[in-house]
């Protein structure tokens, strides 16, 4: 006993000895290790358990200045400390400065991101690919509600990112945490806007549960979320945030995570998504994810309410054996008035205001396997009950029944406007177009165009699947129908918005049966580009051949299909004198296998066919200039066909 006392007599005498003895071996360890400095002017044992820090300092090997804090002021628990666990209390901090800057020349931080030396592999059960997910999360935020002080106050903080031209910095004059509430202030100033947000809510490290709000208090035309815009050019505005953790269980190996997320008015820009602001007055979310060993899923009791629709995701990522992925969204049928009213605004305009009646919701289903990538599976659809149109929005669909004006446009550029129908002499009725070029077309571009609803998803599937594996875009879905919608009712941006736009256009269309088959592909035929301004196979076909449509043969058919993908392209298809290259035999061998099977053409039309064309018309003229072979900057993408399963 008397030894004890001793002991602890002497640690208390000696103690700032000792603290200062630690931090000086803690800062030796981070220089040598980081090649960098970490510097503490002064550190104190304060009262019985009371330390203090004055001038801490972190720079570069460059001794470029990452942090800088004035004052840190807390207290030691001191029996966890006699079990080697540190908790603190009534913590302050005052004059806290990060500066993190990079350009294409130095940067001050990735020194700390130093790779350890390369040690021998173990083989051992806890290699990384054998970490179990879900005991490590709730690990993980054990040990963080843990370390959550019972008291915080923080003075004067400023964090700014700097990089190249763009710059964000935030300031906290104060923010107070007492008794598992806490309230402050964020103030950003960036290259592209400011900001202002009072932040508050509520910790309960016991139930690990907390609540979490941002209230803007700035002008929404003048501010934006903290670096989006700056460094993603990403414009993110909304009135309310909230996010709500109220349960997180461990058991049977798996972490349970159930929340609530709300936003209110919120604003989002991007060029990527719409040209358009996307407008949302209310979004909530109410969440139960779960993070077991091997896989992390967002499970089927979540739901998504965006205004007045219900959406309910499920979504599963596992990580081994393999890595795959489920992904389903269900929208429950619902009166169709309330859901075009609730689509977002900005994210749909050619809909805006359209009248309908009867129900409709939406499903979507995706799986892949990325060992499996060929296997993947996808379907979606739309049901529908007593729906029916009682008159369009902005966009009048049925307007691809009647004589329209169409302009084409080029990067957003209006290059060619000209009449759809009969009061063009150009226009051709499909019934005098040749029957070659029309199978060649389907072939080539959409080969279940007579019996989808709009939308091949066997083209689809094959196109998520050869993307992945080249891990680029390499090839695309799109039907005639869809192709068709584009061109006629949207923009050639290609944005998230539009792609969406488009799939539901083009189920409006098929769906509702607004206009035939027959009559879409014939005004698609009459309006796509076949060539450097020309458009409409009027004028392609007098511009290569000087025929009219209807007396195409097979091989000129062949050749005018395979032009559709990349018109602008024609000429590199032949060499200096005028002759179709060997490559393009390819295509024509592909064409013609699949109408031979599709019993089309016969086996002697098959064997008769050479892939050899004479152009007559003005396309001629082209290979006159010397430039038939395309620079050596760009090159020929392989082409992609939807053929029927």
């Amino acid at each position: 006993m008397l030894f004890l006392v001793l002991l602890t007599s002497t640690f208390f005498i000696f103690r700032n000895s000792i603290l200062s003895w630690g931090v000086q071996k803690v800062c030796e360890k981070f220089n040598h290790k980081y090649q960098g400095k970490l510097q503490i002017a002064t550190i104190r044992f304060t009262g019985l358990s009371g330390i203090v820090a004055n001038n801490l300092c972190v720079t570069s090997p460059q001794k470029d200045t990452l942090l800088t804090l004035q004052q840190f002021k807390a207290h030691v628990r001191l029996l966890p400390l006699l079990w080697g666990s540190v908790r603190i209390h009534d913590v302050y901090i005052n004059h806290t400065d990060v500066m993190v800057y990079k350009t294409k020349q130095r940067d001050n931080f990735s020194f700390l991101l130093k790779k350890k030396e390369k040690q021998e592999p173990v083989n051992n059960e806890k290699s990384t690919n054998n970490i179990d997910l879900g005991y490590f999360s709730y690990n993980l935020i054990s040990s963080l509600f843990d370390a959550i002080p019972e008291k915080i106050e923080l003075y004067n903080s400023t964090l700014a990112f700097y990089q190249d031209t763009a710059y964000v910095k935030s300031t906290i004059d104060t923010l107070v945490f007492s008794e598992g509430a806490f309230k402050g202030q964020l103030k950003t100033s960036e290259s592209k806007g400011k900001s202002l947000y009072l932040i508050n809510g509520n910790i309960n490290s016991s139930s690990r549960a907390l609540s979490f709000y941002m209230i803007s208090k700035s002008d929404s035309s003048k501010t934006t979320f903290p670096a989006l815009k700056s460094f993603f050019n990403l414009g993110f505005t909304f009135d309310t945030l909230r996010l709500t953790l109220k349960s997180t269980i461990y058991e049977q190996n798996a972490l349970t995570l159930q929340g609530n997320a709300y936003i209110k008015n919120s604003r989002l820009n991007h060029w990527r998504i719409s040209p358009r602001n996307i407008i949302l007055p209310h979004v909530e979310a109410d969440f139960s994810l779960q993070v077991g060993a091997a896989a992390v899923q967002l499970d089927s009791n979540s739901q998504i309410y965006v205004q007045n629709i219900r959406i309910k995701p499920y979504i599963e990522y596992t990580h081994k054996p393999s890595k795959k992925l489920d992904f389903r969204v269900t929208i429950p049928e619902m009166p169709s008035t309330i859901f075009f009213e609730s689509l977002p605004s900005g994210l749909f305009s050619s809909v805006e205001g359209i009248k309908t009646q009867g129900s409709l919701g939406f499903q979507m289903n995706f799986s892949m396997d990325t060992q499996k990538p060929d296997s993947v599976l996808f379907n979606c659809k739309m049901p529908k009950h007593h729906f029916k149109i009682i008159s369009y929005g902005a966009t009048r669909l049925s307007i691809l029944n009647e004589e329209f004006l169409y302009t084409a446009y080029e990067k957003g550029v209006p290059v060619k406007s000209f009449m759809v129908g009969p009061s063009n002499p150009k226009y051709t009725p499909l019934n005098a177009i040749s029957p070659w070029l029309q199978h060649a077309i389907m072939t080539s571009e959409d080969g279940n165009f007579y019996s989808h609803n709009g939308f091949n998803e066997n083209a689809f599937r094959k196109s998520i699947a050869e993307n992945y594996k080249k891990g680029r875009f390499a090839r695309g879905g799109s039907t005639i129908s869809m192709q068709l919608v584009k061109n006629v009712f949207l923009t050639r941006n290609k944005t998230i918005a539009r792609k969406a736009e488009e799939a539901l256009l083009v189920w409006l269309i098929e769906s509702n049966r607004i206009v035939s088959k027959e009559r879409m592909f014939e005004v698609y035929l009459n309006i796509i580009e076949w060539g450097p301004g020309i458009y409409g196979i009027g004028e392609a076909s007098e511009y290569y051949f000087k025929k009219k449509p209807e007396a195409l043969t097979l091989a000129e058919s062949i050749y005018l299909a395979m032009i559709v993908p990349r018109p602008k392209w024609f000429k590199y298809n032949f060499d200096e004198t005028g002759k179709l290259k060997p490559h393009v035999s390819d295509f024509y061998r592909i064409i013609a296998d699949h109408l031979l099977r599709k019993e089309i053409i016969s086996e002697e039309q098959k064997e008769s066919l050479v892939p050899e064309v004479t152009i007559t018309g003005a396309a001629k003229n082209v290979f006159l200039k010397n430039d038939t072979i395309p620079p050596d900057s760009l090159s020929l993408p392989a082409l992609d066909f939807n053929f029927s399963p």
